[in-house]
């Protein structure tokens, strides 16, 4: 018996001394209060103040017990969450205790442990969470005797959270919800989710009661309570947190109400679901390391998807989910919340079209591809109408104002489609009246044959667009002889 006892402790030293220093617990999580053992920080000693030294080292030292925690508080962070909750490492980090110094050159390195709560990691992480989101679209069913109460108080609560409200008055009369069957349908909670755009649907139900006695000949009671909050993600209609609280009275009162217990009790629970449910929202897998964003893309083709998905993996990781009957189904997870990646996907065009967006959330972006209008092709000019040239040639005419009488009556007759052009030699005097409109409409040859007579000029010879005259001296003999 001896010798296996001595067998037993020997195999035991020789394997705590082979355990790797990797496999050591570096944090352990009791109670909702994060352990961390190793913290490490160092500093240079300067003008050997080894003081100072050690409290730049300790700081050090609280940032790496921090950074620790979180990583196994959320799995991964981006730099941006972790310098907001950095900044706030003293206030975070408690009974930090130094339990390791040694001194190395002019570097002093300590070992420290000290505990981090999770209340203090929601404080500050959540809301960065929430911000990074952009502002969640919460619908909150309240069901149960209390129910105005309960709902009042959860509004308040998520509301200063950074979360949005969707009205439920509205939503109840446009989907028909009964409060009792939705806090046991995920179905048809995801169904009306979907349909008023919501990323999360808070349904609650509280009671009371209160034992009653009689003591003394006084009605005396002890009132009780239970609160009941869960959250169901809409975009996959799973549960993902909940908490229930009840609470009651241990002494008996003269009053039966529960009005307090369940304040308290609402204001518990809500505030165990409210960053966890940030924290789901941003990155299945990878809690804080980026955004998911879940895209619907109508009307795309094979060749559409392809190019799309390649120009958003400049982004972040592209998870081809599901395509059918012209609808794609995308996942990306980036740093970028759902507005950002609308307005990227806004800038995006697909051959022969673009991407409009009809609707987001704080997780879901409905887009569809759009075809360009069709460019209409340039209207091939119409035949220019011929011209009509009439040339006139006028001999004798002696003076100026004969050149003028004549220019008046013939602009009189060619109008606003014709224009004249005049040349005088005395005494011979050449006129073109060119038209530039419809043939029909402009005035024949006849008619400035007329024309010329009245003026007193003789005709010797036309044509269908030539005109030949001569100018009759003024005087009763060749008028009557005219």
């Amino acid at each position: 018996m001896k010798k296996i006892i001595i067998a037993v402790f020997i195999a035991v030293c020789i394997a705590s001394v082979c355990v790797p220093p990797s496999f050591a617990a570096r944090v352990r999580a009791e109670k909702s209060t994060y352990f961390i053992d190793d913290a490490e920080g160092y500093a240079v000693i300067h003008d050997g103040n080894k003081k100072q030294a050690r409290d730049e080292a300790r700081k050090m030292a609280q940032r790496d017990a921090i950074d620790k925690a979180l990583e196994m508080f959320a799995g991964s962070a981006e730099e941006s969450m972790k310098n907001r909750v950095f900044a706030k490492t003293q206030s975070m980090v408690k009974n930090f205790k130094i339990t390791d110094e040694t001194v190395s050159g002019d570097t002093l390195y300590i070992t420290g442990s000290c505990s981090v709560g999770e209340k203090a990691f929601d404080g500050v992480l959540g809301p960065e969470v929430i911000s990074m989101l952009g502002n969640p679209r919460v619908m909150i069913i309240v069901d149960g005797s209390n129910a105005s109460m309960l709902e009042n108080q959860l509004l308040q609560i998520f509301e200063k959270a950074g979360y949005l409200i969707v009205d439920r008055d509205q939503a109840q009369t446009l989907l028909a919800l009964d409060p009792k069957q939705a806090f046991n349908d995920p179905e048809m909670l995801s169904a009306a989710a979907k349909t008023i755009k919501a990323d999360i649907i808070i349904v609650a139900r509280a009671s009371s009661s209160a034992a009653h006695a009689q003591r003394f000949g006084i009605h005396m009671y002890k009132p009780s309570g239970s609160v009941q909050i869960k959250a169901v993600l809409t975009k996959t209609a799973y549960q993902i947190s909940s908490s229930t609280i009840s609470r009651g009275t241990k002494n008996w009162q003269g009053s039966s109400s529960a009005a307090g217990i369940l304040s308290s009790g609402i204001r518990q629970a809500a505030e165990e679901i409210i960053y966890k449910i940030a924290y789901r929202m941003a990155s299945a897998g990878s809690a804080l390391g980026g955004v998911t964003v879940n895209i619907n893309l109508a009307n795309a083709s094979f060749k559409d998807i392809e190019k799309f998905t390649a120009y958003l993996k400049e982004t972040g990781q592209v998870f081809e989910r599901s395509y059918s009957k012209e609808l794609a189904e995308l996942d990306l997870v980036s740093p970028k919340n759902a507005r950002n990646v609308a307005s990227l996907i806004s800038d995006y065009e697909v051959p022969g079209g673009i991407i409009e967006v009809d609707g987001l959330t704080a997780q879901t972006i409905s887009a569809r591809v759009k075809p360009l209008a069709p460019v209409k092709p340039a209207e091939e000019p119409k035949p220019q109408t011929p011209s009509v040239v009439i040339n006139i040639y006028v001999d004798n005419i002696k003076s100026q104002q004969e050149v003028e009488n004549v220019r008046n009556e013939l602009q009189k007759i060619a109008g606003t489609l014709g224009t004249l052009n005049l040349s005088y030699t005395e005494p011979a005097l050449s006129i073109t009246i060119t038209y530039n409109g419809n043939p029909g409409d402009t005035q024949d040859v006849r008619a400035i044959e007329k024309s010329l007579k009245d003026m007193n000029i003789r005709i010797d010879n036309t044509s269908a667009n030539s005109i030949r005259g001569w100018k009759e001296p003024e005087g009763i003999l060749n008028r009557l002889w005219w």
